[in-house]
């Protein structure tokens, strides 16, 4: 009885989560929005304790605490569920600071939260701020959606009524926009568009957009340019060092590269991301000593949080490697494996565990992580893990297994020149100089001639044939877009004239969501897409 004479309120429907790691503190809160009239509160002491609790239930706001305790901040918290895809941007994220620790989250990196309640504020303020900010998000809810789909050309064409409106939400909108033409891959149409906001108002985050432009256009000066720039006129702003600082990297200047990836900790300091970064740049380099650095204080950080990455043990596990301290690399690999459910069938993490014991002369050890390594579908393998597979290879003297590790990778990735080199750089470092060179040429010509043919044979109409050998390419080789397109293509064709069958079709969708995925502005897309409604209208399918 007393459920349905509570008063309805605009935030009874709607589900929170708190979490802070003080039970005073967690209490209050909830005391705050449950005077809103909010029925559906929960509360959470930890990062590992809010984690399981979106695990089987969404929420629509979450109130974090910035200083969480334990090594991990709000913040991290933030980026980890971003950009694991943990929570939609429908989900509003509220971070709650002191005033003291205010400027450590204003100037965090891009991943920024909805909004900012600084301590102590009263309930009649938190309903103030979350009626505004719920009302930006029902504005923005199908742009949300569309972003959330990685629809990034739909999410731009959403974000024009808005921008015609002229509304309060315009400048979210323009900021969207601009995003989404970049996520797109649309640079040129990017590269226009900030122009044109920046015509109107100096804003930084267009700034930094259209640098972001300028580096998919292939015009890196312009975009360092542009970056200089913003950080004399932002210094705060830690994304556009961040992107400074890989434009560096990929032109090979690494000491500029971790100059201005050192000034940006000094902006903010709490950023696990940046410290990857920096140690990925070391490791260019070739300066172990400041992997170590990086990744220590990463782990030092995540060692028991839930915000961990098996990734960072690995190659710290290789730094010491390189080092000289096979031992110290052994106790380190061993200890992830130990004590991480996710480690133990670790690619990378094993792949470097079967150097490290080998080099620290534990060679029944190294057998055996070898094998656990040797276990993971090649196909699934990231670049990382593949190079360290082939190298734990050629330590073991099976030279053929790391020859196929690599071709495989080169053919995946025909035209990544930095990629041909570090595995040209494996080769040679390993034992096998003489393959260095030839390994890379001759698997692109491989690819190449395969390809070739796939298609001198559809064109001849033999397109079954032709299917069959870019289906079985795509499948081993699924980063291969030119592969994957044709593949999409040939497999819709066979299905028009030889008819339907539903395997084959669910194939070729596949490769046609897979390119979609990796580069919305295909040149094949179109074609493949004309193809697929031709197959929908001929056979009556709505799939």
């Amino acid at each position: 009885m007393r459920a349905h004479m509570a008063q309805q309120t605009p935030y009874s429907d709607k589900r929170f989560l708190i979490l802070d790691d003080q039970a005073e503190m967690r209490s209050s809160l909830r005391s705050q929005v449950g005077s809103l009239g909010c029925e559906q509160v929960t509360t959470a002491a930890s990062v590992r304790d809010a984690l399981q609790k979106l695990s089987v239930g969404s929420v629509d706001v979450i109130l974090c605490d910035f200083y969480l305790g334990g090594g991990t901040d709000g913040q991290q918290f933030l980026e980890y569920l971003r950009t694991r895809r943990i929570i939609g941007r429908g989900v509003l994220f509220i971070m709650v600071t002191a005033e003291k620790g205010y400027e450590s989250v204003v100037t965090a990196a891009e991943c920024l939260p909805d909004d900012y309640l600084l301590k102590p504020f009263t309930a009649d303020a938190l309903r103030q701020r979350l009626e505004r900010l719920l009302e930006r998000k029902r504005r923005l809810a199908r742009i949300d959606q569309l972003q959330d789909a990685g629809n990034w050309t739909g999410a731009a064409s959403a974000c024009d009524e808005i921008i015609a409106a002229r509304d309060r939400y315009l400048v979210d909108a323009l900021r969207i926009k601009g995003n989404a033409l970049v996520q797109a891959r649309q640079a040129d149409n990017a590269i226009a568009f900030y122009r044109q906001v920046l015509s109107m108002r100096p804003l930084p985050w267009a700034k930094l957009g259209l640098a972001r432009a300028l580096q998919q256009q292939g015009s890196a000066e312009a975009a360092k340019q542009v970056l200089g720039e913003l950080i004399d006129e932002a210094p705060k702003l830690t994304a556009a060092y961040d992107l400074l600082g890989k434009l560096h990297q990929d032109s090979g200047n690494t000491d500029a590269a971790i100059e201005i990836l050192d000034k940006a900790c000094r902006v903010a300091p709490n950023s696990l991301a940046r410290q990857r970064s920096i140690a990925a740049v070391a490791e260019q380099k070739g300066d172990f000593a400041r992997v170590e650095q990086a990744l220590g204080q990463v782990i030092r950080k995540t060692r028991h949080s839930p915000l961990r990455e098996t990734a960072d043990f690995a190659r710290l596990g290789n730094a010491y490697c390189e080092m000289g301290e096979a031992g110290k690399a052994v106790g380190l690999l061993e200890e992830a494996r130990a004590t991480g459910k996710e480690a133990a069938a670790d690619p990378l993490l094993a792949a470097v565990e079967a150097i490290a014991q080998k080099k620290a002369g534990n060679a029944e050890k190294a057998a055996a992580a070898l094998e656990r390594a040797l276990q993971a579908d090649p196909a699934a393998l990231t670049d990382d893990a593949a190079l360290n597979l082939a190298r734990a290879c050629l330590l073991a003297g099976r030279q053929d297994s790391a020859q196929g590790i690599l071709r495989r990778l080169v053919q995946g990735n025909p035209e990544a020149k930095q990629l041909h080199e570090r595995i040209t750089a494996v080769l040679r470092d390993n034992g096998a100089p003489d393959l260095a060179e030839q390994l890379v040429a001759e698997s692109i010509r491989e690819i190449v001639q395969l390809n070739n043919e796939a298609v001198r044979r559809a064109k001849a109409g033999d397109v079954a044939a032709a299917g069959e050998m870019l289906c079985e390419a795509a499948h081993r080789l699924p980063t291969n877009l030119q592969i994957m397109a044709n593949a999409a293509l040939v497999v819709y064709l066979d299905i028009f004239r030889n008819g339907l069958d539903s395997e084959k079709l669910r194939s070729a969708q596949a490769f046609q969501q897979a390119v979609q995925a990796q580069q919305p502005n295909h040149p094949k897309l179109a074609e493949i897409a004309a193809l697929a409604e031709q197959v929908r209208s001929k056979y009556g399918r709505s799939d």
